[in-house]
């Protein structure tokens, strides 16, 4: 009996964490399908706001070239900034994910028994590290080189402990990559943060299922949600983290646009 032929992915625009952009490169070599690939800083979940501002200018864009089909993000939900977000032409695909450190693990289900066991970790991919974002000597000796440009050295020292407070609920440095590259400087980097803050060091072995199968489909429910024109994204309290919703559905905040 001849095989079904498998139905080609729609012409897609991908829309990105930089934080995640080597591994998304290594993924999709020679995909013909993404047809548009825009990167956002690394950061801006500590900005929700902003960030859901910049992602709803990015999908607008995307949605104004008219080769693209659907759009999908490569953000997890990055507190609450992905919510009401809303596609005016495309079919909006994103993970169900808190954060991108799912898309390095394979599931949602595996990220949160690491969490579950392993409350107190903190952490560290390949893009953050190169961003040079994560705790360390490295941050450290950067943020008390601009405090005492801007403060003097005395409050740059008390800026610093209330920095190393902020991070006092932490107590190990997990790491995880997609084992992508043969380089093992990231993993030792990792290790030597968490030599200096005094942390356990965990290695967690990465998965790149999850992210493959966001950029290239197809997008089953229980691992993706699919936003169609006329919903939004809505956070959820169970385990399926997000859900759609239709786009005049009450409680959603204004959607601010560029």
């Amino acid at each position: 009996m001849p095989k079904t032929p498998a139905i080609p992915p729609p012409a897609i625009a991908v829309i990105a964490c930089r934080v995640l952009e080597d591994e998304i490169a290594a993924l999709t070599q020679g995909a013909s399908h993404i047809v548009r690939r825009e990167f956002l800083e690394v950061g801006l979940h500590d900005q929700p706001g902003v960030l859901r501002t910049l992602l709803a200018a990015a999908i607008d864009r995307a949605e104004a070239d008219p080769a693209v089909q659907q759009v999908v993000l490569v953000y997890g939900l990055c507190g609450l900034a992905l919510a009401d977000l809303s596609p005016r032409r495309c079919p909006l695909v994103v993970a169900r994910a808190h954060d991108c450190i799912t898309l390095f693990l394979g599931s949602k289900e595996r990220y949160a028994s690491v969490m579950r066991d392993e409350p107190g970790t903190y952490w560290y991919t390949p893009g953050w590290n190169k961003a040079r974002r994560v705790p360390g000597p490295e941050r450290e000796a950067q943020l008390r080189a601009e405090y005492t440009a801007k403060f003097g050295a005395e409050e740059a020292e008390a800026l610093l402990e209330m920095e190393r407070t902020a991070f006092a609920q932490h107590s190990t440095a997990g790491y995880t990559d997609l084992g992508l590259s043969s380089e093992d400087g990231n993993r030792r980097y990792a290790e030597g943060c968490a030599k200096y803050l005094g942390w356990r060091f965990q290695d967690h072995a990465g998965d790149a299922t999850l992210l493959r199968d966001l950029l290239h489909g197809p997008w089953d429910s229980e691992r993706f949600l699919v936003v169609q024109p006329g919903e939004r994204i809505s956070h959820t309290a169970d385990a399926g983290i997000m859900r759609a919703v239709p786009a005049g559905a009450a409680a959603a905040p204004p959607r601010n646009r560029p």
